[in-house]
């Protein structure tokens, strides 16, 4: 398990419970990751980005959210196009499909209609907190505006469902547009995450002055 922002004397620690234990470091963390799923706050109302550039990689992320999901009593949700593979991945690992159709991005009500879909999801985990995964959000990114789509997000952060909720956008459809939608986009998340293969990196973004780019 690769896990970024830990320095050497954390990861020494690590090393050494591990040793005492006589278990490794990887069951040592999934332990910790476990524990906290079992003792989660079901009040937690978390919205985060996700970028990807290609399926494979997304694909391997929700493996991984599937079996955490499952094991923390998360109801699996998700919405989007019935022709993006990933959707299809989780309609055969029986997650709910909250789209509503017609499926239509294009839609001049958008936003009401994406409303509609949390509202149909919220009802059918009857308070369950949910984990869930929209695709819907990044097909507006593609089909229409990444500035359309960080409306929809703004529209959701007035009324988020507990549990969690995770936002797929694939990186080329970021790259071609403004650098202000773009940064507003990453304000409307919690935590911005990239994927690359098996691997999840966490994008840090913080407002600096000019000076900090010519100071070590």
């Amino acid at each position: 398990m690769l896990v970024r922002g830990v320095d050497e004397e954390i990861y020494s620690s690590l090393g050494d419970a591990a040793k005492e234990k006589g278990i490794s470091i990887n069951s040592l963390v999934k332990d910790a990751i476990d524990s906290w799923l079992s003792k989660k706050d079901d009040d937690v109302e978390i919205h985060h980005l996700v970028l990807y550039s290609d399926d494979k990689s997304m694909m391997s992320l929700l493996k991984s959210l599937d079996y955490f999901a499952k094991k923390s009593g998360w109801f699996r949700c998700h919405c989007g196009s019935d022709e993006n593979s990933a959707v299809k991945m989780l309609d055969e690992m029986k997650w709910y499909n909250g789209t509503i159709i017609p499926y239509d991005t294009s839609s001049k009500k958008i936003t009401d209609y994406c409303g509609g879909v949390m509202q149909k999801i919220s009802k059918k985990s009857k308070g369950q907190p949910i984990c869930c995964v929209d695709f819907i959000v990044g097909d507006i990114a593609n089909q229409k505006s990444l500035s359309q789509a960080v409306k929809v997000e703004h529209e959701y952060n007035k009324n988020r469902t507990s549990g969690l909720m995770f936002c797929p956008y694939k990186t080329p459809d970021l790259l071609s547009a403004g650098i202000e939608d773009m940064i507003e986009l990453f304000e409307e998340h919690d935590q911005i995450f990239i994927l690359k293969g098996d691997k999840v990196y966490k994008l840090h973004l913080t407002l600096e002055s000019t000076h900090k780019m010519i100071m070590k």
